[in-house]
């Protein structure tokens, strides 16, 4: 899309704003500081249009859209830093809160000093305004230290009380993790599409990030995994609609109403990023604070003391470093040898930092004591969520389009999550989602049979290159040879094969041919687990045992009966099996074919049914999935 104009953005705004949680959204996206009267940061317009400079913000449309946030410890790209307009709205954004509590005591005090300076180069009488324009500075400076008082008294108590778990980690997990504080969706669909582009955008910037560090370190990455968990923060959601689907489409680790969401990683990882080790941080904020206060509080200190006391000042915090020092003394409830006020206002300011640095105190303990419980709470929430981590990856590997959408069909309401593409390497993955501990991936051969560019061979080798499956199971069609079997087979019975025979390989002597062909058997733990889930599928019959596999399509009554008579077992034969068990075996990597019958081998005007066939097989794949059939397969990766 192209970049938003700040117009875009004001009326991005209006839109949240509007929403049925829309100031309850704007609320979490933009919380109070520790000055308390004040927001940490920016309007949101102005967020919305640093997110979009920095590719931060996700939109499908101007009636959804999405922003993300760094974590704190990321430094930001070089590349997203911009010209001087973008770092003065960045400015804005971070620093909103220190620019209201500063900038207009500055901007009245600069006022008044050059007022004064002009009155003593003309040799006029000073102008009332100077007088009036101190105290609305000094008035001011009080009203912000007094809302820190009351706002950190809050704090200390409902932290002193015991905060809900959700509420740590709503305030905490931002800080550490990538997040989603903001998700606006009034537009057509469900949102689905909103969040899987969220979490996409999130992993492209984390590799970009992880590419440009490796870059300047002299180290070039081909690809990787990104481990990050995505954090979404729930009441930042604007609409009823677009909460249902974070609910569903998210991991609510504190129940229905956690006020967080994790989305886990896109790709197939073994473990999460845990979040660094918190190092006390808000009391360093806190401490930053009370020093940018006393700082400002000085000059302000000193031009009331330097205008009450006028010729004689000895003894008077009346210059900037006599100040400094008496308000840092009052800071430790102290009075600074020899020097002391003489005004209300001043005495005023001394009490309410001597209230502050008693805090400061209670803030030191309460910060430390969270640094090392809040730590703890994080890493036991995402080793609770790695416990839940997907720890099996299942492939399965189609040919045929019919076979592709039977796959499709049958995981969506297994796993209730849409499938997600991936077109990172040579071979297009589907992530379809996790069933417990089970992640299943797609992917689908270019062209049928086992050998050549774009057949299974070389499509199972680079599919298990890039999704690094646990198994690989091959779902499709195949040909029947039993139909005169007592019972007979029918048309869409399901195929398990327990061995697979390559009859592409052989010798051609006169009056017979002489197969060497590999005969090979798939793993027994695989075999039985799926007869274990046969038990209780209806859908149709399910066959184990031998499957030819060869890359000719048959469809001639004399060949077929010659296979029959030699292979009396055999139950059927497909194209791509044995070009999945070279993959597989150079991978070490378990493998098996589930192919469903679609036709016997001739006579396909009359006896052929492949959409029947591939939704069987595809079924009968989900339901054992479903049923937990690969939750703890013996890994060799």
């Amino acid at each position: 899309m192209t970049p938003m104009t700040y117009a875009h953005c004001r009326a991005a705004a209006r839109a949240v704003r509007d929403a049925e949680f829309g100031r309850e959204a704007i609320r979490v996206a933009r919380p109070r500081s520790v000055l308390g009267i004040v927001r940490s940061r920016g309007p949101l317009s102005v967020m919305l249009r640093v997110a979009d400079a920095e590719d931060r913000l996700v939109r499908l449309g101007p009636e959804s859209f999405a922003l993300l946030e760094r974590p704190q410890f990321m430094r930001l790209p070089p590349s997203a830093r911009g010209g001087a307009g973008l770092r003065l709205l960045r400015l804005l954004d971070r620093r909103w809160d220190m620019l209201v509590f500063a900038g207009p005591p500055a901007f009245a005090l600069t006022v008044a000093a050059t007022l004064a300076l002009i009155s003593v180069v003309r040799d006029t009488r000073p102008s009332l305004a100077i007088v009036w324009l101190a105290l609305f500075a000094t008035a001011y400076v009080a009203v912000f230290m007094l809302a820190q008082v009351v706002t950190e008294s809050a704090w200390l108590r409902r932290t002193l009380g015991g905060k809900a778990a959700d509420e740590l980690a709503a305030e905490s997990l931002p800080g550490f993790n990538w997040s989603m504080p903001l998700c606006h969706h009034a537009g057509t669909g469900d949102g689905g599409g909103l969040v899987r582009l969220a979490s996409s955008r999130m992993e492209d910037l984390v590799k970009r990030h992880a590419a440009a560090e490796a870059r300047a370190g002299g180290l070039e990455i081909a690809e990787g995994r990104v481990r990050e968990v995505l954090v979404c923060l729930t009441r930042g959601v604007s609409t009823a609609a677009m909460r249902r689907v974070v609910a569903a489409r998210m991991r609510l680790p504190y129940g229905p109403d956690s006020r967080v969401a994790l989305r886990r990683p896109l790709g197939p990882v073994t473990a999460y990023r845990e979040p660094v080790k918190a190092g006390g941080g808000f009391f360093f904020i806190w401490v930053g604070g009370v020093a940018v206060v006393v700082a400002i509080l000085a000059s302000f200190v000193a031009s009331v003391e330097g205008q009450a006391c006028g010729d004689s000042c000895e003894g008077r915090p009346a210059t900037y470093l006599t100040a400094l020092q008496w308000l840092a003394w009052r800071l430790v409830w102290q009075s600074a040898p020899g020097i002391g006020s003489a005004t209300v206002q001043t005495q005023i300011f001394g009490w309410l930092l001597s209230i502050v640095g008693l805090m400061t105190i209670a803030v030191a303990w309460v910060s430390a004591k969270l640094a090392v419980d809040r730590h703890r709470e994080m890493l036991a929430d995402f080793r609770a969520l790695a416990a839940d981590l997907p720890n099996t990856r299942v492939l399965l590997l189609t040919v045929t389009d019919a076979e592709r959408d039977a796959v499709l069909r049958a995981a969506r309401p297994v796993t209730g999550q849409e499938p997600v593409r991936s077109f990172a390497g040579k071979v297009v993955t589907y992530d379809l989602g996790a069933i417990g501990p089970t992640t299943l991936g797609l992917a689908q051969c270019a062209r049928q049979g086992a050998g050549g560019p774009g057949g299974a061979q070389s499509t199972a080798t680079e599919a298990i290159r890039q999704w690094k499956p646990h198994l690989v199971i091959m779902v499709g069609i195949c040909y029947g040879l039993r139909e005169d079997w007592t019972p007979p087979q029918q048309l869409a019975d399901v195929i398990v094969a327990t061995t697979i025979e390559d009859l592409d390989r052989r010798i051609e002597h006169d009056g017979h041919t002489e197969p060497f062909g590999d005969r090979v058997s798939t793993r027994s733990a695989i075999v039985s687990r799926l007869q274990a889930a046969s038990t209780d599928w209806r859908t149709a019959k399910v066959w184990f045992g031998p499957l030819l596999s060869a890359q000719t399509l048959y469809d001639s009554r004399e060949r077929r009966d010659q296979l029959k008579k030699d292979r009396t077992r055999a139950l059927g034969g497909e194209m791509e099996g044995h070009g999945l068990y070279a993959a597989a075996a150079d991978a070490d990597v378990p493998w098996i074919v589930v192919k469903s019958i679609s036709d016997w081998g001739v006579d396909r005007d009359k006896h052929y049914e492949p959409d029947a066939a591939a939704a069987n097989a595809a079924d009968f794949v989900a339901h054992a999935v479903a049923l937990g059939a690969f939750d703890d397969i013996p890994k060799r990766r």
